[in-house]
């Protein structure tokens, strides 16, 4: 759906939709309607036809451990020890990003990833992975065997920040950034 192929008055409108279901989840922490709506724009045309995922993130405009809590996430280490690295980008008020949910990365451990990422996009922060865990309504939105590295944030030296379904439970744990598996993938973005 969004590709940016086609039309794009009907991208647009597909994008708006997107949104609006996503300001009608953010209410729930707060965030007017009107916030996220503002951020309705068509994909750019120069992004990799991977990130295609129109995500809100609120960056640090919403604590982030209350975004946590909001979207089911069970948290391992303290999220204000994680900090931008590598291009991670957490911004200070709602954001429209364009993202991968890892898939694209998948088998490839956050060291190389970081490394090898194209020019046009950058590494999905802590942030980030909350609001892709928001938006997919918590841990109905994930698979058990697709757990996302969010490459953008250091949690400690050599460790990032990883979203992981196990048990019924999701979870914010650090992994090691040295680390490559077959069942995880570093999310990117742009934006």
């Amino acid at each position: 759906m969004f590709r940016g192929e086609g039309d794009r008055s009907t991208e647009q409108l597909a994008v708006r939709n997107e949104l609006e279901r996503q300001a009608d989840i953010y209410r729930g922490l707060g965030v007017s309607k009107d916030a996220i709506m503002q951020l309705v724009a068509p994909r750019p045309d120069r992004l990799p036809r991977e990130l295609k995922i129109p995500i809100v993130t609120l960056g640090t405009s919403v604590d982030l451990n209350r975004q946590a809590d909001f979207a089911g996430i069970k948290t391992y280490y303290d999220l204000s020890c994680g900090h931008d690295i590598a291009g991670g980008i957490t911004y200070d008020e709602p954001h429209l990003i364009w993202v991968q949910d890892g898939s694209k990365y998948r088998g490839k451990s956050v060291e190389r990833v970081r490394r090898i990422l194209k020019r046009n996009e950058r590494p999905a922060t802590q942030s980030d992975g909350i609001a892709i865990a928001i938006v997919n309504l918590g841990v109905h939105g994930f698979r058990d065997d697709h757990f996302i590295d969010l490459p953008g944030t250091a949690v400690e030296p050599n460790f990032a920040p990883a979203l992981e379904q196990f048990g019924g439970e999701l979870k914010l744990l650090r992994s090691w950034a040295g680390d490559a598996h077959p069942h995880w993938g570093s999310a990117s973005c742009w934006g």
